[in-house]
């Protein structure tokens, strides 16, 4: 049971924190000594993160009996309706939010838009990733721009390793044409 929304709130807005919670997850079990190794705080700050995410009630610490503390993440989904939309903050979500500082587009989702808008496009995304979904139809749908729903379903494959090469979004620039090869438009109505 979940009894910390402002623990649970902190983790959707503190990657740091996020991505603490996201490597407990990962590794099954973790002892505050792992953590701090791999974490990019303090100690001390290191610390107080398990402190508060273990009174919210999103990891616990098994007792191993050899004397140092193992923790492990607590699986929740939270389901949020809003405006005839129901969307979920689940801890894949979550493990994403983690890297909003190396994805701007996940920032400026979550910045701008906030965390159902957010939400609602990772489900988008997971079924564009299946051909479900095109990334107009993404971009309609949580009134993105064209452009921020590209760089989110960018961000995104990455991430969570979506799709295989075929299905993944390209990117092109101007270097990827040859200037020679004449008028595209121009190739087309000839055709």
């Amino acid at each position: 049971m979940i009894t910390g929304i402002p623990t649970f709130t902190e983790l959707l807005e503190n990657p740091s924190l996020a991505s603490l919670y996201t490597s407990i997850r990962r590794s099954g079990t973790a002892t505050g000594p792992e953590l701090v190794e791999t974490a990019t705080v303090s100690k001390k700050t290191v610390y107080g993160y398990l402190h508060k995410l273990e009174q919210a009630g999103l990891i616990s610490t098994v007792n191993d009996g050899v004397g140092t503390a193992r923790y492990t993440a607590e699986e929740f989904e939270l389901t949020l309706m809003v405006r005839e939309t129901e969307v979920s903050i689940t801890p894949e979500l979550i493990e994403v939010i983690a890297q909003k500082n190396e994805y701007p587009a996940i920032e400026r989702v979550l910045n701008d838009h906030g965390i159902v808008t957010f939400a609602l496009a990772y489900d988008l995304i997971t079924a564009h990733s299946e051909g479900d979904v095109t990334i107009r139809q993404i971009a309609s749908l949580t009134d993105l721009s064209s452009g921020t729903a590209y760089d989110l379903v960018e961000a995104l494959y990455s991430i969570l390793d979506l799709g295989d090469d075929e299905s993944s979004p390209a990117t092109y620039t101007p270097a990827d044409f040859d200037d020679d090869e004449g008028d595209l438009l121009e190739g087309l109505t000839d055709n």
